[in-house]
């Protein structure tokens, strides 16, 4: 039997919708649309506000050398500013004169806490580029102590407190008074310390950090230089007339460091960080230290945030011949210039300045930093008052100080 080819059915092909990508399914997007859509959203606002290009873009590795400067470039928050700048900072902690006498090839910066070292540095590096001195900020040296030390030298009228004020954070201190108490050998039992519930035979000092190395020693002593010398400032001795020219006499600096010397050795070995022992140790251990002012504002406005109060037991000693110390940043390399201007200028890392206590100065240069002050009644803290005619100790001339610092602190 035969079969008829063309009787034969054709095969039958069906043709089917190409199915949806998975990620336009139904159950798809029923399931992860509501995080996609979260997630497109917030791509879309990183990349209008640029931080979405950050890691894509250089970051500037700048390594800078600094004292208590360095306070403000461990700040986490800082970091994170200056990183969407692009700039990121490695920071090797020294005292600013340390800083000053050493090399510095390897760095791009130095933060100095005050002009001397600054001059040293500058004076160093004659034949090499430096940049501009920029003061972003003002700090004070301070003496550190604590509320019955402070009503001690009160009740001895060698302190003040303000008119009306029961328990102050902020005290007046008669510098000359104080010298003269220290000259005498006073201890603290002798002064009545007894009467507010302590007792200390130890004599009555300030602890500073040393002279050889940091800047808030090296003030200090020019304050005891400043007093002991009838509140003159020390001078070089003037040459004879027709003497030929040449380095300056410096043999009264070395007569009068030599006179003070024994009130910097009195202390003993000096400690590195006077602020973090102040925070951190009894209060017998050292009872006044001389530390900047913004260590003591940004340890007060971090108690008040995370108690609701001041530390009322830790107040301050503001010397009656005020000091004023200016920081100075100086940029070794040119590509350090972009970060000065930044910590000077930029309005985010001026406010969080003033959260780690630094006085930003205003564009005026004004030498107490209204701003800061109008800050920390804003944070609910008591702000120091400020003197009404602004008045400073003078500084010595750089090779006079020199010549007093390597007596008082036998330094190389």
């Amino acid at each position: 039997m035969t079969t008829d080819s063309s009787l034969r059915e054709e095969p039958q092909l069906t043709i089917r919708p190409k199915p949806s990508a998975f990620f336009l399914r139904r159950r798809f997007l029923r399931t992860f649309g509501p995080a996609l859509a979260l997630a497109v959203g917030g791509l879309i606002a990183l990349l209008l506000s640029g931080t979405i290009v950050v890691p894509f873009q250089q970051t500037l590795v700048l390594r800078g050398k600094m004292g208590s400067k360095s306070d403000l470039f461990e700040d986490a928050k800082i970091q994170e500013i200056l990183m969407r700048h692009h700039i990121r900072v490695h920071v090797t902690r020294a005292g600013s004169r340390d800083v000053a006498t050493h090399d510095l090839s390897q760095y791009d910066f130095v933060f100095m806490s005050g002009e001397p070292a600054a001059s040293l540095v500058r004076r160093s590096r004659a034949d090499q580029w430096t940049g501009s001195a920029r003061q972003p900020f003002t700090s004070p040296i301070v003496l550190a102590t604590y509320r019955r030390y402070a009503e001690t030298l009160e009740s001895n009228k060698i302190a003040t407190k303000p008119q009306g004020e029961r328990d102050p954070l902020y005290y007046t201190l008669d510098t000359q008074k104080f010298i003269e108490t220290m000259r005498q050998g006073q201890t603290w039992d002798s002064l009545g310390i007894s009467r507010f519930g302590a007792q200390n035979g130890n004599r009555v000092l300030a602890q500073t950090s040393n002279v050889c190395d940091s800047n808030s020693g090296a003030t200090y002593l020019i304050l005891l230089a400043f007093l002991e010398n009838g509140r003159h400032v020390p001078v070089a001795d003037p040459q004879p007339a027709g003497a030929p020219a040449g380095p300056p006499n410096l043999s009264s600096a070395k007569r009068l460091a030599n006179r003070i010397k024994p009130l910097v050795a009195a202390q003993g070995f000096s400690s590195a960080d006077l602020s973090e022992s102040y925070a951190n140790l009894a209060e017998g251990d050292k009872p006044i230290v001389v530390i900047y002012e913004h260590q003591y504002l940004a340890m007060q406005l971090r108690a008040k945030a995370q108690s609701g109060q001041p530390d009322l037991d830790r107040v301050l000693l503001y010397p009656k011949d005020d000091i004023l110390t200016k920081p100075q940043f100086l940029a070794l390399k040119p590509e350090a210039e972009r970060l000065g201007e930044l910590i000077t200028f930029d309005p985010e890392l001026q406010r969080r300045a003033m959260e780690l206590g630094f006085g930003v100065a205003t564009p005026a240069g004004s030498t107490k930093s209204a701003r800061l002050y109008d800050f920390l009644r804003g944070q609910g803290l008591p702000a120091p008052q400020i003197a009404g005619d602004d008045s400073t100790t003078p500084l010595p001339d750089s090779p006079v100080l020199e010549e007093m610092i390597k007596t008082v602190g036998d330094c190389p």
